[in-house]
């Protein structure tokens, strides 16, 4: 059995995703615990997964491939075999994914950069550069969704960013060591 790696909670449905690495995500009826569907994945050394939140029409997961991989979702949760897309452009293992709305999706890696990309065309609108280690988490601002996300680095800081400006606008430091997840209250 592989270990469970990740979870992400949807945004509509009382459902949820796990990825493990025994090679699959499965989403979950959060009310009675049943599986509801087993995805299986081309590598099963997966290390994050995402729900996307406005429609929970679509979910994503990536690891040490390097790659994200999206997968539709029919409303009746019929099996699906294949990605929709990969997005390929990290050099380093993928940390973390989260979905912007329906139209994006950020990763985080150990390349040390974010990518926001653009979840149709499968290609990145823009690259985060301004750490100096493994980026680890990814959180999405409930306020400001599509404008503001945190980052968490193994460069020890933790990192504020404005996607419209496609910069860094805060730094938090302080700690000595990664920093594993970051979050928005």
């Amino acid at each position: 059995f592989g270990k469970v790696y990740a979870m992400h909670w949807a945004g509509v449905r009382a459902e949820l995703i796990s990825a493990s690495q025994d090679g699959k995500l499965i989403i979950w009826n959060a009310k009675s615990t049943n599986k509801i569907l087993a995805i299986p994945l081309r590598s099963s050394w997966v290390m994050t997964c995402a729900y996307e939140q406005t429609s929970d029409d679509m979910v994503a997961c990536g690891g040490l491939d390097n790659l994200c991989s999206i997968y539709k979702l029919t409303p009746d949760r019929a099996p699906t075999n294949r990605a929709e897309k990969e997005l390929a452009a990290h050099d380093g293992y993928l940390s973390c994914c989260r979905f912007v709305g329906k139209d994006k999706l950020l990763t985080a890696s150990g390349d040390s950069t974010c990518i926001m990309w653009d979840v149709e065309r499968g290609d990145p609108i823009s690259t985060f550069t301004d750490h100096a280690g493994d980026v680890m988490s990814l959180a999405i601002s409930p306020s400001a969704p599509t404008q503001t996300f945190v980052s968490g680095s193994c460069d020890s800081n933790s990192k504020v960013w404005d996607a419209r400006e496609k910069r860094c606008v805060m730094t938090f430091t302080g700690h000595e060591s990664d920093i594993n997840s970051v979050a928005f209250f």
